[in-house]
């Protein structure tokens, strides 16, 4: 794997949310060790990401979003949902991709095909039915306060690339620390999520009787594991090893 693809596989690439890929945070609720917690809230929230490429002519391609509408459906147990359909500006839908997480087995992206991608490990309800009480001032990444629809939120500002790519993602403890407002830059384009809504409390269950179900592929999941190791990064990739053993253990 040469350098450019670990580049284009780490979670803050335009390239990645521009195809549709599940969001970065995907553990964003989980707490960490230290901060005090409290019970999960569930919610469903709508976004709408809208995407700017510097090229009109990759702007105009067929495959390329305009804009993205992402539903997120969380259960105060940490299950979530999520469905991100990326459209042109005349609505026309290009593409639609399904993830999921579920407490103590996994995230899952469903490829459309019958088969399941095997994205990250996911601990059980002792721990996703809980998230940290933070207001991220202590996060050596923040940079402001601010207020998005009435909510608020904390400011994490992320260098992604020495080509001055950066993310900046507003955090809201109130959704127990969701990311409600993004911007990501990149040299070839920007890319800005916006809150459509939010509706508080536990999902109706019809939402999760819709999970897919199918054969499970891991090749994504070992392809970062390598590029851990590409990039130096030993015991990061070693945790993911261990993860994807204990996942494998458990499968019949």
């Amino acid at each position: 794997m040469n350098k450019a693809f670990s580049r284009r596989i780490r979670v803050l690439s335009i390239a990645l949310f521009v195809a549709g890929v599940v969001s970065a945070v995907i553990a964003y609720a989980l707490p960490q060790k230290g901060p005090k917690t409290r019970p999960a809230k569930g919610f469903t929230i709508v976004t709408k990401e809208t995407v700017k490429l510097n090229d009109p002519k990759a702007q105009a391609n067929p495959q390329q979003a305009d804009y993205v509408i992402t539903v997120r459906s969380q259960k105060s147990d940490g299950t979530w949902k999520e469905v991100r359909t990326a459209y042109k500006t005349d609505g026309k839908v290009i593409r639609e991709r399904t993830s999921f997480g579920i407490p103590g087995n996994g995230v899952f992206k469903d490829s459309g095909k019958g088969e399941l991608e095997f994205l990250s490990a996911m601990p059980g309800t002792e721990i996703t039915a809980f998230v940290p009480v933070i207001d991220g001032h202590s996060d050596p990444k923040f940079v402001r306060d601010e207020v998005v629809q009435g909510y608020k939120t904390y400011v994490l500002h992320y260098e992604v690339d020495k080509n001055g790519s950066y993310e900046e993602e507003y955090y809201a403890p109130e959704v127990d620390n969701y990311p409600i407002r993004s911007v990501k830059v990149a040299p070839h384009g920007v890319s800005t999520t916006e809150l459509v809504q939010i509706t508080l409390g536990n999902p109706a269950e019809d939402v999760f009787t819709s999970v897919p179900r199918g054969t499970v592929k891991y090749d994504a999941f070992k392809n970062k594991m390598k590029a851990l190791e590409e990039d130096g990064k030993h015991e990061a990739a070693e945790a993911m090893r261990r993860d994807l053993d204990r996942r494998l253990s458990k499968v019949p």
